[in-house]
């Protein structure tokens, strides 16, 4: 950041220093040496750079797939294959319901099928012995029609037996309810005896790498997108953990203003579990730079944020609209326009709208040689 220096005293100080004449009086050189020397007012130019933001959001860590299991066909709860805390593979076998009217359904469309088989065998048969004797004129058409239809009638109804025989086949097999996925029991909610309708009876959280869900606030400087990096505070952990924005929720969520950004969790020890809080700190920027000011230089005045730009040797108010806040330095979206000075420090606070400046020209080159060699040394 450029900086210069601004001479700023009293009217009459300024008028003495413009003075028309290149000999003073001695009276006059003695009034000069009585009175104080300008303050020197700190200026800065807006230049543009790019800041980087630190946005803080609090979240949950979880599982990527939780699931609460329910028993895929009505009856009561015979057996309960896991407990709370179990590891599962996939297609392991959960909880099973009482078999036993399943299997008597199943016998009963089995027995159906059988017999409509055998009726639709005898319909055929009917039909093709009425064809051929009216092929030899020894039938009647009407008959062979009669039997035909019956016929077709006894296979439709066999093709709905062998579909009622696989159902109940189906919900036999139901009765026993596997694991989706490789995961843990994390809670059960019945035990054996009750009857199952459609509340869950154990909670499957899928194993493997877990996610960070956090709430981003909706009033931040800069969205958050995927890729950003991300800081992960969890109680107990000496470190945080480096992860980075996987996936970003683009509804913002109006009871709260936040909107949710998840993140991977890799923590090999096994110490962060679901349901753990985390703090996360996610440093975002823009793509491309903006103009930056001193901190010192914003001013808050009557609830409107200010900047004293300098115009024509004067300090103007001028309404601006910050961005970023990175250390010292702030990201100003509106009211400036690259190179335009500005007060900053301490003066920024007192200096009224209006008051005139004088920009010391000797200051000004100074500041200018010493931004381009920050080595050189402070500006006086």
């Amino acid at each position: 950041m450029i900086r210069l220096a601004a001479l700023f005293g009293l009217a009459a100080a300024s008028l003495a220093c413009s003075g028309g004449g290149s000999e003073a009086a001695p009276a006059d050189v003695s009034a000069q040496a009585a009175r104080p020397a300008a303050e020197q007012i700190p200026l800065a130019r807006v230049e543009p750079r790019a800041l980087r933001a630190v946005i803080s959001a609090p979240g949950t860590v979880e599982a990527r797939r939780i699931t609460e299991i329910a028993a895929e066909v009505p009856g009561r709860i015979e057996s309960i294959a896991v407990r709370v805390g179990d590891e599962v593979a996939e297609g392991a076998p959960l909880f099973q319901i009482d078999p036993g009217p399943y299997q008597m359904a199943l016998a009963e469309a089995k027995a159906g099928l059988v017999l409509a088989q055998a009726e639709s065998k005898n319909a055929a048969a009917e039909a093709e012995r009425m064809r051929l004797l009216l092929q030899q004129n020894a039938a009647s058409q009407q008959r062979y029609e009669q039997l035909h239809t019956q016929a077709e009638v006894a296979r439709a109804r066999v093709a709905q037996m062998e579909a009622r025989a696989a159902r109940a086949e189906h919900d036999l097999e139901r009765t026993w309810v596997l694991a989706p996925y490789a995961g843990s029991v994390v809670e059960r909610r019945a035990h054996e005896g009750a009857l199952a309708g459609t509340n869950p009876i154990l909670v499957l959280q899928e194993s493997g790498p877990l996610e960070a869900i956090l709430d981003v606030p909706e009033a931040t400087p800069v969205p958050v997108r995927a890729g950003a990096t991300v800081r992960l505070f969890v109680e107990g952990l000496p470190a945080p953990i480096e992860t980075a924005v996987a996936r970003v929720n683009e509804r913002v969520d109006p009871g709260t203003r936040t909107y949710e950004v998840r993140c991977p969790v890799e923590e090999p020890s096994g110490a962060v579990k679901a349901g753990s809080y985390v703090r996360a700190e996610i440093d975002v920027g823009r793509d491309e730079p903006g103009l930056v000011v001193p901190r010192s230089a914003i001013v808050t005045r009557d609830g409107r944020t200010l900047v004293l730009r300098v115009e024509d040797g004067a300090a103007r108010a001028r309404l601006v609209r910050v961005g970023i806040l990175e250390g010292e330095s702030a990201e100003i979206l509106t009211g400036l326009a690259a190179g335009d000075l500005v007060v900053q420090g301490e003066a920024a606070q007192r200096v009224a709208d209006g008051t005139r400046l004088r920009v010391d020209g000797a200051a000004a080159a100074i500041a200018d040689a010493r931004s381009e060699n920050p080595a050189s040394g402070a500006t006086p």
